[in-house]
């Protein structure tokens, strides 16, 4: 039985495989520990819409964790001492989730509006240029 929307649920299913917990909560964002794995995705978000597309680009997150950490490699850039590396592979961090998600879209058959993805992954992506 789904708890979600049809799409979201898609994605949901999808993230299982990879032992990722969903749940709705007063933030969005992927949190990795050693033992689990959450994705949280802000309660007024509307899940057929922003909500799903956030989940798209958290779940691109996850997908990264499964190619060896390469794009956690601006996690390792000392901030203090080289801050615009730090930024430069932090945004192409975000970037690459972004690309990965959209990547689900079609893997998983779901109805999400291109221009609408588009749109939220550049604003998403503007909040790294301050």
């Amino acid at each position: 039985m789904s708890t979600f929307p049809t799409d979201f649920q898609k994605v949901v299913d999808f993230l299982k495989y990879y032992d990722v917990n969903v749940m709705i909560d007063s933030v969005s964002c992927y949190i990795k520990t050693d033992d689990e794995q959450t994705i949280c995705i802000h309660h007024n978000y509307n899940l057929e819409k922003n909500g799903l597309i956030t989940l798209l680009h958290e779940a691109g997150h996850v997908l990264q964790n499964n190619v060896g950490g390469v794009y956690e490699h601006y996690k390792n850039v000392d901030d203090m001492e080289k801050p615009k590396e730090y930024n430069m592979y932090q945004f192409i961090n975000e970037l690459d989730a972004w690309n990965r998600g959209q990547e689900l879209i079609e893997l998983l058959d779901l109805n999400v509006d291109s221009k609408r993805y588009h749109k939220q992954r550049e604003e998403a992506l503007l909040t790294y240029y301050v």
